[in-house]
């Protein structure tokens, strides 16, 4: 039996309140909207009496399922299809000015400052307790709320007037949260090591470079042709490098790891890697290592135990068997045959740990220090991290700490997760794919910027500043082929990008015209030979845009229409920065752009478009 209810004192973070009762099951996993759907980070406790309280749920519409020992999935007549549906409403005005969602001071002069409402709220303006201007306002519409936006020059205690109503009754709000400028450019560069640049004649068997990869392919780049390659990353304005998984392992991907601490030999061994950090640092870039540890590969010492010896392993809870066939599963579940074992997505091959284990969170904990300690590096990126129990990333905090760069790959906006204290980033795919519905037409600017607001209700605008923003990566099609070949669009997309406070992340090769589909496709060589140059130098200048006027961090996205562009801001203390785009041929291109991208000299074309700044 599921029974649940959504609680809470705050009327704006809610808590979902699940009770699980009478299902025979050695695992019970939430696996819904607000946690990405993942498999092991919401896990229920069936003991009587006992209620599962998911907390920092925001108003919306939410689905979600319980996954039952991974495989199979609760039904019962509310949820025939497996789904449970929830919609939390606000019913009446909210703001929480210690909330960086709802009021942060910026660079010591400018306020963003938001209110949620009642989608039946009418008028909704701001009051100072001096006398301010007001920069930007808008409305935006949610599923079951509104949120207005001011933005204001200057910094004031305030309050609202919601249909007639102060709010509050008496004083003033004070926003607590003060973001500021950190003069880095926050540009990551994402390598997947095997395919960006060999040095030395590799080993016999290697694929020709340059070929179209197969899934088995083996081009041979490794870690001394990244550090060779540091200066023309450099001069892209990157200031972090995140590696693809880099450990032992028998795949090119190498997110099956048969040894945690040995850096594969094939990419060059634990010197490469110090040389790299060393020289990485000297150029004022960071090294971010991708972990694995929600699954290992079935060559892991601790699974070959486990498979050897059974519920006598000393390692038989650092994974979890529904059955006591103790046979590595080839291939990916289906068909009503699964593993034995819990894994990433039913790959036999890829056993899943048991993170409820100390033992496992603590083998973990000691990896990345001894990469912290050895070698140097600067922070983690988690693959699946969605489908880790979340515990983990509360003790990777405490331990690790909050100083290094600690990245949870995420394929949504996850709620549960940002407003608890487990994460502080994620591979923010939700604005790259917002950016890229926009461009292709899928949504309108007004739906564009409902969703920048969804982002920022779920982020908070301090978390905002660490985000790991993204438009493509070895996960997903290239971003040249998802834009149908259309480089300028492509321009476009990064251009909007590197408007966003967060780190603003090119996948190798983007900058030079690199195509792909799907996994393997879009893990192609970088084509030395035949470098896009126009392509080249655009990403160079907007590298360096960015860093001149620091719009990786404390800034405000702002967005407005007419007849003949689209306009989106980034609205910062002293300037602004505008990119305009054309909707009509009758768009002008002023002299003094910053940037400028036309498909035809003579004439504007649609998506066209410009970039300017202003005071």
């Amino acid at each position: 039996m599921i029974s649940t209810a959504v609680k809470g004192s705050d009327p704006f973070f809610r808590v979902l309140e699940i009770e699980a009762s009478g299902i025979k099951a050695k695992t019970l996993y939430v696996e819904g909207t607000f946690n990405c759907n993942g498999e092991g980070s919401i896990v229920l406790d069936q003991d009587a009496g006992r209620v599962n309280r998911i907390e920092g749920i925001i108003p919306g519409r939410y689905e979600f399922r319980i996954a039952i020992d991974q495989y199979r999935y609760f039904r019962c007549a509310g949820a025939k299809s497996g789904k449970f549906h929830i919609s939390i409403w606000l019913n009446s005005a909210y703001h929480n000015p210690e909330f960086s969602q709802f009021a942060s001071i910026l660079d010591g002069r400018i306020m963003d400052i938001r209110v949620a409402v009642p989608r039946s709220a009418v008028s909704i303006d701001i009051l100072t307790e001096s006398s301010i201007k007001k920069i930007f306002a808008r409305r935006s519409s949610q599923d079951t709320f509104d949120v207005v936006e001011f933005v204001m020059a200057g910094v004031a205690g305030y309050a609202f007037v919601i249909d007639g109503v102060r709010y509050p009754e008496e004083g003033f709000f004070h926003a607590s949260s003060r973001v500021n400028s950190d003069g880095r450019t926050k540009i990551m560069y994402h390598i997947f090591p095997d395919r960006f640049y060999r040095s030395g004649p590799g080993v016999p068997g290697l694929s020709r470079w340059g070929i179209r990869p197969s899934r088995d392919s083996f081009f041979g780049g490794n870690l001394e042709g990244i550090r060779e390659k540091i200066s023309y990353i450099s001069d892209l304005s990157v200031d972090h490098i995140y590696l693809n998984p880099i450990f032992k392992s028998r795949s090119n991907h190498r997110y099956d790891v048969d040894d945690y601490y040995a850096v594969d030999d094939l990419l060059g061994g634990e010197a490469d890697l110090k040389n790299l950090v060393q020289d990485s640092h000297a150029n004022g870039i960071r090294i971010i290592l991708d972990m694995v540890f929600n699954h290992t590969s079935t060559n892991f010492p601790a699974f070959r135990d486990v498979l050897k010896n059974g519920k006598s392993s000393r390692y038989y809870n650092w994974y979890i068997f529904h059955n006591d066939s103790f046979e590595a599963f080839n291939g990916r579940g289906k068909n009503g045959k699964f593993p034995a074992y819990e894994t990433f997505m039913g790959y036999g091959g890829m056993p899943k740990l048991d993170h409820r284990n100390p033992e496992v969170r603590r083998y973990c904990l000691d990896v990345m220090k001894h990469y912290i300690d050895e070698f140097g590096v600067d922070g983690f990126r988690y693959d699946v991290a969605h489908s880790i129990y979340s515990e983990f990333f509360r003790e990777t905090m405490q331990e690790i700490g909050k100083d290094k760069i600690h990245v949870c790959e995420a394929w949504c906006l996850p709620t549960y997760f940002l407003n608890g204290d487990s994460w502080i980033s994620y591979t923010n795919y939700f604005l790259g794919g917002s950016i890229i519905d926009f461009i292709m037409e899928k949504i309108t600017l007004d739906e564009f910027y409902d969703r920048i607001q969804r982002m920022i209700l779920v982020n908070g605008l301090d978390k905002q500043q660490i985000m790991m923003n993204v438009l493509d990566s070895h996960d997903t099609p290239r971003i040249l082929r998802i834009l149908h070949g259309d480089k300028s669009k492509v321009k476009l997309a990064y251009t909007i990008l590197y408007l966003f406070d967060g780190i603003a992340t090119i996948y190798y090769g983007d900058e030079v015209g690199l195509d792909g589909g799907k996994d393997p496709d879009d893990r192609r060589c970088f084509p030395w030979d035949s470098i896009d140059e126009d392509m080249h130098d655009f990403f160079v200048n907007l590298g360096q845009i960015r860093k001149r006027f620091n719009l990786g961090s404390a800034g405000v996205i702002a967005v407005s229409e007419d007849e003949l562009s689209f306009k989106i801001t980034k609205i910062k203390a002293d300037y602004s920065i505008s990119i305009h785009i054309a909707r009509d041929e009758g768009m002008k291109f002023p002299e003094n752009a910053l940037l400028k991208v036309k498909r035809n000299d003579k004439r504007t074309s649609p998506w066209d478009f410009y970039l300017v700044s202003s005071t």
